[in-house]
């Protein structure tokens, strides 16, 4: 494929993601069909199909733009801190910002879990692992940091932890939308619940004076 077929492909690829990312933003996965999708874009399904194999893989291209933007979110939050605890906490008030920021991307990261078993070998699937795979080194780095500077304790599992991190932040931001009206009745916000679960999962990995 010669250069310019490649740029090509490539522009009529993001403007299939772009329409893709508003409708399936407005109607969900389960109620975006491809026909909905090529219809918008006035091509037939056929030609869709030449660009992405699968619904699943068109999906997962719109969450990978998320989660490249989580990406650089994240390492910036990291090299503008010191210390590994420091670097942790940082990680998770930059996905709180980029939450905040991309309410969109967020919902659509969230459902993507659903559809990790029905297309194995997509190829943005792949991507989207690999930015994953990206997250839990992030973290991993900023555990060991923080074990090497005496900010976090050094008795717990580095890849175990950084799971848990990841998962647990993104399981916080998915319940703070469910608990507006709990929150409300106590004078809270979902924001405040946000902050206060960070700072206790920063208190968890926290060395403690005279602990090892």
């Amino acid at each position: 494929m010669s250069d310019r077929r490649k740029r090509e492909r490539e522009r009529k690829s993001n403007e299939i993601i772009d329409v893709a990312e508003e409708i399936f933003s407005l109607k969900g996965f389960n109620k975006t069909t491809m026909d909905d999708i090529a219809a918008e874009l006035e091509l037939t399904k056929p030609a869709l199909y030449r660009y992405f194999q699968s619904k699943e893989d068109l999906y997962f291209a719109v969450v990978v733009r998320g989660t490249s933007i989580l990406d650089k979110m994240m390492i910036e939050a990291v090299y503008s801190k010191e210390t590994g605890l420091e670097k942790i906490f940082a990680t998770g008030v930059a996905f709180c910002m980029f939450y905040q920021k991309y309410p969109d991307y967020c919902r659509l990261m969230m459902y993507a879990h659903n559809l990790f078993s029905e297309c194995t070998d997509c190829m943005n699937l792949q991507k989207l692992s690999k930015h994953g795979k990206n997250h839990l080194e992030i973290m991993c780095d900023a555990i060991e940091t923080g074990k090497v500077d005496g900010t976090i304790r050094t008795d717990i599992d580095t890849f175990m932890t950084a799971i848990y991190l990841v998962e647990s932040t993104s399981a916080i931001m998915q319940l703070s939308e469910n608990i507006d009206d709990t929150m409300e009745t106590h004078g809270k916000s979902n924001q405040d619940f946000i902050e206060h679960s960070l700072k206790l999962m920063r208190h968890a990995l926290e060395k403690q004076e005279g602990v090892v």
